[in-house]
């Protein structure tokens, strides 16, 4: 008999058919993530908040990101700067950590004012400031103000004296010589830019959580109408140690920057038109937008900047009269930390090897402050150990993984080397070897594995906020 025209014929061997597709869906996945995408879980803060790992207080849970990691692109390129990468830990290689990659191969590096500055290693040029692009730079910023639980519709944080109408939750009215300004400076506040949701849950912590450094990096946002017969608005942003000043005028707009110019904006103010006005200064750069319904400007510049640093910042608004201004928002930076252990904030980086930082460089375990312990042992021990290197780690929040650590009776001491083996040395080991503590800041090229995707998990209600979005 002929078979059926379309129909499929039974398998005379479904079990072996099953055990193909389940074979290849292994191989699959396994193929997967060897070569090409991996999920991790971010355990710790250092990263905060660009990925969050952290346990909120008062028994409100815990947001711990999924992160889903590319491991195909660094097979056909190296990494580049500002890339958020999964990598081993050089002093324990079991270990995966994720920070930020700052420094590059034949660099120096150098932290400085809270910003990051390198030359080619082995130069006597001057340091460069290392600045982030635009569309790295828009997910780093820090919300200032208004601040979480605050009613973003009022001036709360400002200082506002003249002539003017209260605001209310509506636009403050401006009638007059007046002035608003920011009422104290903005400071490297370990919680700004966390959700609001979990702002206040966020436990501060770290060797460098009560760090109050004025900050030079800020931008500003907000919106401003001019009246018919509006007097110019001058909006001063005093980023540290560098003054950026925005005069908003009849016929125009000028801009003087830091490095003693001025620049005239092509922009004209026009009555009863909102102005959205979006002004930003990080690592030497000036970047301006001013929108409005009929037109819109576009300015950014790269400034040649000294290195400098100022205990203050300020940011006001000045007019004779004749505007009306919503809510300023305000946002910083992040400040980069020197080392926690006070050691030189300069750092040579060999070629084949990078330098991490993560993003909460209060309270984040990387390149500034990694250090090995090494043993040395000549003539060897009886096991054959002429040298043992590992993570030198002392003093953490658990002390049972302190590295090294003595016995209760202190008659030994253990040693979890870089591949995560234990040695044992007595007294009299110790006695006749040696006991070094050596700067370890880089990470080699093949412990790096993978770029940061994106944040697939957590989300409510396993979580008080929704982490889903790219990583930059």
């Amino acid at each position: 008999m002929a078979k059926e025209k379309g129909k499929k014929e039974k398998s005379k061997h479904p079990l072996r058919d099953n055990i193909e597709v389940i074979v290849f869906a292994v191989a699959m996945s396994l193929g997967l993530k060897v070569f090409a995408l991996e999920a991790y879980q971010i355990p710790t803060g250092s990263m905060q908040p660009t990925l969050m790992g952290t346990q909120l207080r008062d028994g409100q849970g815990a947001v711990n990101d999924r992160v889903l990691v590319d491991k195909f692109s660094y097979l056909v390129r190296d990494p580049e700067r500002w890339e958020v990468v999964v990598f081993r830990y050089p002093l324990s290689v079991t270990q995966n950590y994720v920070k930020r990659l700052v420094g590059l191969p034949g660099e120096e590096l150098e932290i400085c004012h809270g910003d990051l500055w390198a030359r080619p290693l082995g130069s006597e040029e001057d340091m460069t400031i290392l600045q982030k692009p635009w569309n790295v730079q828009e997910h780093l910023w820090k919300r200032v103000l208004p601040r979480p639980g605050s009613n973003p519709f009022q001036w709360n944080g400002w200082r506002i004296s003249g002539d003017h109408i209260p605001a209310g939750d509506g636009p403050l009215q401006l009638t007059g010589k007046s002035t608003v300004s920011l009422r104290t400076p903005v400071r490297d506040e370990y919680r700004d830019g966390y959700p609001d949701a979990i702002f206040s849950s966020i436990p501060v912590q770290g060797s460098g959580a009560n760090s109050h450094r004025a900050v030079s990096d800020l931008r500003l946002t907000c919106t401003a109408t001019a009246s018919a017969n509006a007097n110019p608005l001058v909006i001063q942003l005093d980023a540290g140690a560098f003054p950026i000043t925005l005069s908003l005028l009849s016929d125009g707009a000028k801009l003087a920057l830091p490095n003693g110019t001025t620049e005239s904006i092509h922009f004209a103010t026009k009555a009863n038109e909102a102005i959205d006005i979006d002004l930003a200064f990080w690592d030497h750069q000036v970047r301006l937008i001013l929108t409005s319904d009929s037109q819109e400007t576009v300015y950014s510049s790269s400034l040649s900047l000294e290195a400098n640093g100022s205990p203050r910042n300020s940011v006001s608004f000045k007019t004779d009269g004749g505007w009306s201004l919503n809510p300023a928002s305000l946002s910083r930076d992040i400040h980069y930390l020197p080392p926690f252990s006070g050691a030189t904030p300069r750092f040579e980086i060999a070629e084949g090897h990078y330098f991490m930082m993560g993003d909460n460089t209060q309270n984040s375990l990387d390149g500034r402050d990694w250090e090995a312990r090494v043993f040395r042992f000549d003539p060897p021990l009886a096991d054959g150990s002429s040298e043992v290197r590992g993570d030198h780690l002392q003093h953490g929040s658990d002390p049972f993984y302190d590295n090294p650590r003595w016995s209760a009776n202190r008659e030994f001491l253990t040693h979890r080397d870089e591949w995560g083996n234990l040695h044992q040395f007595s007294r009299a080991d110790l006695t006749h070897g040696q006991d070094l503590r050596v700067s370890a800041p880089t990470v080699p090229r093949h412990y790096i594995l993978g770029k940061a995707l994106a944040v697939f998990l957590p989300i409510p209600p396993f979580a008080p906020v929704w982490r889903i979005g790219w990583v930059h």
